[in-house]
């Protein structure tokens, strides 16, 4: 430092201030940049022109602070290292810290050589540069915009850089993509100009960009490729994919914004490189104002990448557009055909009960379902460049009908107590500590509902003990189901359906209920009208249908009600659905009641029953061999484990009883406390037993486990006549 000046009229002089020099080496950011057109101290301008390549420059600005007399300026030589691969030592440096110092590669930096900085002020002000650096990623086309970048190519670099960026190959992004949106942002003349620094995770970076944009980056499905693509007014109408009801298998949900929720006033906030300062700009919606009479709604965009008001204006009326137009938003479930939708991609949307044709829609997420679930999830909104081209069905004056239905009372319904394995897979898990938290004897409802008509869109399940009011509980949706057409005895396997509902949702290897029997789905053929299970899944068992008895497919799909009930509690239930004209009334609701038996805690009845090897047998010769398989509720809870598997288990402490009924179906013979799974019964014990003096001619055989006194939920039972010499003559001389 030094000092100055002398003052008064005689020999005497003293100080009246200091300069102030410093030497720095300032590191700014990643190197090297394309240029450096500002030096800026303190928020004043020290230095501006153009320099593109590393070199020494005299920034000459004593005045920048006001002189000696106020708080100086800056004078000196400054050193700028763009921090090539060929950089080279710097010499001042190497003078103050010693020969052994790196070239600061990869960086920008500044070597202030002495400066003078201030006067008067001993604290250094802040310093910094205005660069500019546009990528230019080697597999896209195009460079800047305006002196701006282009977002595409700032977008691809982030995912491509391998030293600051995400390091992703050239293989993995889709370079078709990018191009046509770098070359969509170039006519659109929509460049920015934003500064990354590590304290925003990178993928939120991107993210911005995308926001200034409005555009979505997705890995593609097929390709697994990184793609970009912008919401803009690209696509043909006709050439456009429809959703409808032949591919729409439910629509969620379907609403629009009311007129309170629109917004007629955007302030767009951006960084104005001609000033270097924020600036604003806000449009109107002149027609909403006129009818609101005012600013009724109003919001504030903050675009920082943005650099000037021609910009800024395009995006402010594009955000207004946006958001102050009812924008339908939807919710649907679609078959395999919408597979092909992406992210941002729009398709034409038709539903004629709520009087829409061709709303064209944009996909704003979506799910492609499983190997063996192959529903598509679709969240969608109505795209604003579509609006002209959306038309809504009209009724005509003399013959239209409204396809909305007033709600009806469900038609068919089934409750039941939930099997364990539901309650595992819907409640508890594997978690030894919430197992331990229910109720041991305790019951969970589970609700299944058909469709009162095409237009019903879901249902509100109200529920009470004794007199108490009806509470909702539960919202849900309509479980897939049909129904018999013809009787089926406990063996059969195809089952011929009718009376589908819902039926493109029914995934394999899923239970379903028919009736109080739990079946496991193998194989569907709706073109043939069949279903292929497996029979007495779980706690259940095999018994015969009749025609018109109803198949539920319920997994997952049904209503689960978590509030325990213990066993002999009974509880009414009503279901109320509802359409687009509303909901049905509590007191046009059927009320059904359920009174609970503690099902989850039961045993499951034995497997794999034959009498004499056979499963079903209609007759058998001589005497009776009884065999079957242990089964355990605890260790089945990974597959739906069939009738004809072998043993598994038992449960800790289970027994079997096994009840014999005569010809005359009186009960002949009880024998408990079985632990084996066998049982021969000879001829000899029969003919006592019988008090015939001879063996029967018909036998009825019940099976059941027992545990800690808890009895299976159902009972394995096998009918058979027998042949032999003065039994059911004359109808099997010929033998069996």
């Amino acid at each position: 430092m030094g000092g100055g000046g002398k003052r008064g009229g005689g020999s005497s002089s003293y100080v009246v201030g200091h300069r102030y020099y410093a030497g720095l080496h300032l590191v700014l950011c990643h190197g090297p940049v394309d240029a450096i057109t500002r030096i800026i101290v303190g928020e004043r301008t020290a230095w501006s022109g153009s320099i593109t390549s590393s070199q020494t420059i005299y920034i000459n600005a004593p005045q920048l602070f006001g002189g000696d007399s106020r708080e100086g300026g800056v004078q000196g030589y400054v050193e700028v290292k763009f921090g090539g691969p060929a950089e080279t030592v710097s010499g001042y440096l190497q003078q103050k810290l010693g020969s052994i110092i790196p070239a600061f590669r990869g960086v920008l930096s500044l070597i202030v050589q002495q400066c003078q900085l201030s006067a008067m002020n001993p604290y250094i002000k802040p310093w910094s540069v205005e660069a500019r650096r546009i990528p230019a990623p080697a597999a896209l086309y195009g460079g800047s915009i305006n002196n701006d970048a282009n977002p595409a190519h700032i977008i691809y670099e982030c995912l491509n850089n391998a030293t600051w960026g995400l390091g992703h190959a050239t293989s993995e992004i889709d370079p078709g993509s990018f191009q046509t949106a770098a070359s969509t942002l170039a006519s659109e003349q929509f460049g920015l100009s934003l500064l990354w620094d590590r304290e925003q995770p990178l993928e939120e970076f991107i993210g911005e960009v995308l926001r200034h944009i409005d555009g979505t980056l997705y890995v593609h499905p097929r390709t697994g490729q990184y793609t970009l693509k912008l919401a803009r007014a690209d696509y043909s109408l006709p050439n456009l994919m429809v959703l409808d009801a032949s591919n729409i298998l439910a629509l969620e949900s379907f609403s629009r914004p009311a007129e309170s929720e629109l917004i007629n006033q955007v302030t767009v906030r951006y960084r104005d490189r001609n000033t270097d300062k924020d600036a604003a700009i806000t449009v109107h919606d002149l027609a909403a104002l006129e009818l609101a009479g005012g600013v009724v709604s109003s919001v504030t965009v903050d675009y920082p990448g943005i650099s000037n008001g021609t910009l800024a204006s395009k995006v402010a009326l594009g955000d207004l557009k946006q958001l102050s137009v009812p924008l339908a938003k939807a919710t649907l479930v679609a078959n395999r055909k919408a597979a092909s939708l992406n992210i941002g991609d729009v398709f034409k949307l038709t539903w004629p009960e709520l009087g829409i044709a061709q709303l064209v829609m944009r996909v704003v997420r979506i799910s492609y379902g499983t190997l063996t679930d192959g529903r598509v999830r679709i969240e969608c909104v109505e795209d604003i460049f579509g609006l002209p081209s959306a038309t809504y069905v009209s009724p005509t004056p003399t013959s239209w009908v409204s396809p909305l239905t007033a709600p009806a009372p469900v038609p068919f319904r089934k409750l039941g107590e939930a099997p364990w394995w539901t309650v595992v897979k819907r409640v508890v898990g594997e978690s030894a500590t919430a197992r331990a938290e229910l109720e041991p004897e305790g019951g969970l409802l589970v609700v299944c509902a058909s469709r009162p008509s095409g237009d019903s869109l879901n249902v509100k399940v109200l529920t009470r003990q004794g007199s108490a009011a009806f509470a909702e509980v539960e919202a849900m949706g309509f479980t897939p189901n049909a129904t018999l057409i013809n009787d089926i005895d406990p063996a059969a396997t195809v089952l011929a359906i009718g009376n589908g509902q819902d039926l493109e949702s029914v995934g394999l290897d899923k239970l379903a209920y028919l009736d109080d029997e739990i079946v496991a789905i193998k194989a569907v053929n709706l073109g043939a009208g069949t279903i292929t299970v497996e029979r007495g899944i779980l706690d259940t068992v095999p018994v015969n249908h009749l025609a018109g008895a109803r198949l539920w497919f319920a997994d997952g799909v049904e209503a689960l009600l978590t509030e325990q009930y213990l066993s002999g509690e009974s509880l009414q239930v009503k279901l109320l659905p509802s359409t687009g004209m509303g909901r049905l009334a509590e007191s046009a609701a059927t009320a059904d009641s359920y009174t609970f038996a503690k099902r989850m805690i039961r045993p499951y009845p034995p497997g794999n029953v034959r009498v004499n090897n056979v499963m079903w047998p209609t007759v058998i010769l001589g005497q009776m061999a009884l065999t079957w398989a242990h089964r355990d509720r605890m260790q089945q809870t990974v597959y739906l484990v069939t009738q004809s598997e072998g043993n598994i288990g038992p449960e800790v402490g289970t027994t079997y009883t096994v009840r014999i009924y005569n010809e005359n179906f009186g009960l002949q013979k009880t024998l408990t406390g079985l632990t084996t799974t066998s049982l021969t019964y000879t001829t000899t014990d029969e003919a006592t037993d019988s008090g015939l003096g001879r063996i029967n001619g018909r036998l009825k055989v019940e099976i059941e486990s027992v545990r800690d006194g808890h009895v299976s939920w159902q009972k394995q039972t096998r009918s058979f006549e027998r042949a032999g010499f003065g039994l059911n003559y004359g109808k099997y001389y010929g033998g069996i």
